[in-house]
């Protein structure tokens, strides 16, 4: 067989499931009507040992037969004809697997995803995720909803993070809608002209009705969640609980505009 030829082999018996050795030992043992591991290494060039191994490859795969002889064993190839026959069963088999495959893959991907974060590296991590999120929208889709804390809880490198994270924010054009507590530790973001600054539209609840030192955002897929306190967050993706945290903060909204 000429080299070009031999080659082109090689790679269409790859393409049908074996590895190179496996097709080089397929090739070698094809015109043969038996052969020892022995005769196929010096064929193939493979060493005798990776001979043995390949050819009971090849059997395991439905390539060659192994038969007993003269207390040896030696190996027969099965034709091409057959060996493509079995391959044509096996992707019959798969396609009619291929429903039941793509239902688990569906199920997996409807399962949440949670990621827990600490400190103020994880903070930062979680805001790093959800810009890298809104940047690969178009601009008009760049929009949360969130429940923000008051800052009663909140250490001071935590208060001057978010500052920094409001500029963030802003520079890749993402809008935020909140409901805060009515508190003094957070006038200053209730300020028309701050909201305005940093592409930010809040209404705040008396303490009396809602006062919380945990924040909570929804965006896309995804709800995070951060304690101010313990400087720790936790972001879940899930189509399915982001929607119904959505709705809630929009029946918590429209009743606050009712007021």
């Amino acid at each position: 067989m000429r080299y070009n030829a031999y080659m082109k082999s090689i790679e269409a018996l790859i393409s049908l499931g074996l590895n190179e050795k496996e097709a080089k030992a397929y090739l070698a043992l094809l015109p043969l009507a038996k052969a020892t591991a022995y005769t196929i290494a010096m064929r193939s060039g493979l060493k005798k040992p990776t001979a043995h191994v390949v050819l009971d490859n090849l059997v395991s795969k439905g390539f060659a037969l192994k038969i007993p002889y003269k207390r040896k064993h030696c190996f027969m190839a099965k034709s091409p004809r057959e060996c493509l026959s079995l391959i044509k069963e096996k992707i019959a088999t798969a396609e009619e697997m291929l429903p039941e495959l793509l239902a688990i893959q569906k199920t997996n991907e409807e399962k949440a995803s949670v990621s827990y974060y600490e400190g103020l590296d994880g903070i930062k991590e979680m805001y790093s995720q959800l810009i890298k999120v809104m940047k690969n929208k178009p601009e008009e889709e760049r929009s949360l909803v969130a429940f923000f804390a008051h800052q009663k809880d909140t250490p001071d490198f935590l208060q001057k993070y978010w500052l920094k994270s409001n500029e963030e924010l802003k520079a890749n054009k993402i809008k935020r809608k909140a409901i805060t507590t009515f508190s003094k530790s957070i006038q200053k973001y209730l300020e028309e002209e701050t909201m305005k600054k940093f592409n930010l539209e809040m209404k705040a609840l008396s303490e009396k009705d809602y006062s919380s030192n945990i924040s909570v955002e929804i965006y896309d897929n995804f709800t995070q969640i951060i304690s101010h306190r313990y400087i720790q967050g936790i972001l879940i993706e899930n189509r399915d609980i982001s929607n119904v945290m959505k709705q809630i903060f929009y029946l918590v909204w429209n009743s606050a505009e009712e007021k």
